[in-house]
């Protein structure tokens, strides 16, 4: 069977948004099982899609937010 292809992306975090993602993961693992930044990321980004497709976040909202990260 063929492994899967993956495609990558590279994005540049500041240290407080790496230091927020190291915390989250360390959040969510368990003795049992470590559990990636990369894989937060990747929750992240369902739970987002999953709240902007059922109206519970607001694309505005969060595009403010954005906004006021980059100034």
């Amino acid at each position: 069977m063929p492994k899967k292809e993956k495609k990558r992306l590279q994005v540049i975090l500041s240290e407080e948004q790496d230091a927020l993602l190291t915390k989250a993961a360390y959040e969510l693992s368990s003795p049992e099982r470590l559990v990636s930044k990369s894989e937060v990321v990747r929750l992240a980004i369902e739970k987002i899609a999953r709240e902007l497709e059922e109206g519970r976040l607001e694309l505005a909202e969060l595009l403010k937010r954005l906004e006021a990260q980059e100034e």
